[in-house]
């Protein structure tokens, strides 16, 4: 049940979603903007407004998770490291379970998250 509510509000924060207009709705397009950009701040920005609820969002969320991650794994100590990985772990395990591409997805999401918030907090910016 905690699930099902979970991708409901998933899937109605998509539809609510404001900068949608922004968004090219192609893949290629939307994974040149998210390497093109400047810094983990302006990637995620990019990811999160064109969230497609889908498998799609794995290799751009992929993408953000690595930019985010050059700004404070090699910068910081094994804590802080093994203190991200449970963290991306978390993301891995709430997940796994739930079959479908909406949860590849969520997954996605809630990793990119995970390593901005992280780069937010610990980074170079």
């Amino acid at each position: 049940m905690r699930q099902t509510k979970a991708a409901l509000i998933f899937l109605l924060s998509l539809a609510a979603s404001p900068a949608l207009a922004d968004c090219d709705f192609d893949l290629a397009a939307e994974e040149a903007k998210v390497a093109a950009a400047k810094d983990c701040g302006e990637a995620y920005k990019i990811y999160e407004a064109c969230i497609w609820g889908s498998t799609a969002d794995v290799q751009r969320g992929a993408m953000v998770q690595e930019l985010c991650e050059k700004g404070f794994v090699s910068k910081h100590s094994g804590a802080l490291k093994k203190n991200y990985e449970r963290r991306i772990g978390v993301c891995e395990r709430k997940y796994q379970k739930q079959e479908g591409t909406m949860y590849r997805s969520m997954e996605a999401v809630c990793a990119a998250g995970s390593a901005h918030d992280f780069w937010k907090k610990y980074g170079s910016k």
